[in-house]
């Protein structure tokens, strides 16, 4: 494994990471040389967090699997601490956990509601909070947001989660303007990518999707993860506070 960094080897928290968007995140920045904690919430991924060690493993990764549920502060806290002590600091932090609920906005219920924005908004937001100490004494800090293209298009029967990632991009934005010029922010939106989460909620047969797509296919996690990557490195370093679409051209920014 060659890392790209000229001068030392960067580490990177990566939310959600066993699985889907955010675990194609995870080997793609093993692969460029990163020391990696891959975050996971509870015993439903720790099969998939079980997996991916074993392929990290192979890859000979630095890296360590913490499970925290992101929408508590204590655990969150607790995470921050462990990376500290094993890595020393962080460099970059990859918000990509999330959940997904489909309901009728007349019969909604406010309980499953809060959960959604519980994990994807207030759970980026706690964190970015406890990063930034350690993000502040990076030489080349970045945070990178996932959110989607639901939040641009809209949806029916997905008000939580449409509006928890539009949350993400304001979040984005003021924190882009708050932290720099230390600080890069940004955040990457993709489209309908091909994913567990997608074709469990995906509304109607995955074809017809495709017809609204100019590129004509579902993307791919990996990428995803090639412009999450990209947004890492010193080529990045005059672009924050930005929403980098990756959808095929479902939607023209």
């Amino acid at each position: 494994m060659i890392s790209r960094h000229k001068h030392y080897i960067k580490t990177a928290l990566v939310t959600g990471g066993v699985e889907g968007i955010g675990r194609a995140v995870v080997l793609r920045l093993v692969d460029d040389g990163f020391r990696i904690a891959i975050n996971y919430k509870d015993a439903k991924t720790k099969n998939y967090a079980e997996l991916l060690a074993e392929n990290l493993r192979k890859k000979n990764a630095d890296f360590m699997i913490i499970k925290a549920d992101i929408s508590q502060e204590k655990q969150v806290r607790e995470m921050m601490r462990i990376i500290k002590n094993r890595f020393g600091g962080l460099d970059v932090v990859v918000n990509n956990a999330g959940i997904n609920q489909t309901e009728i906005f007349a019969k909604l219920d406010l309980r499953r509601f809060n959960d959604v924005l519980q994990t994807n908004l207030f759970g980026s937001v706690l964190v970015t909070k406890h990063a930034l100490p350690l993000l502040k004494k990076s030489n080349d800090p970045r945070i990178i947001f996932i959110s989607s293209v639901n939040s641009f298009i809209g949806s029916p029967h997905r008000a939580a989660y449409i509006v928890s990632k539009s949350g993400i991009l304001g979040l984005s934005r003021a924190l882009a303007a708050e932290l720099a010029p230390k600080i890069l922010v940004n955040t990457v939106v993709p489209g309908y990518i091909d994913t567990k989460m997608f074709h469990k909620f995906s509304r109607g047969p995955v074809g017809e999707k495709i017809k609204k797509i100019p590129l004509g296919r579902i993307g791919r996690p990996e990428e995803v993860a090639s412009v999450v990557s990209f947004l890492c490195f010193q080529d990045a370093s005059y672009i924050t506070g930005q929403c980098i679409h990756v959808n095929g051209g479902l939607y023209f920014s």
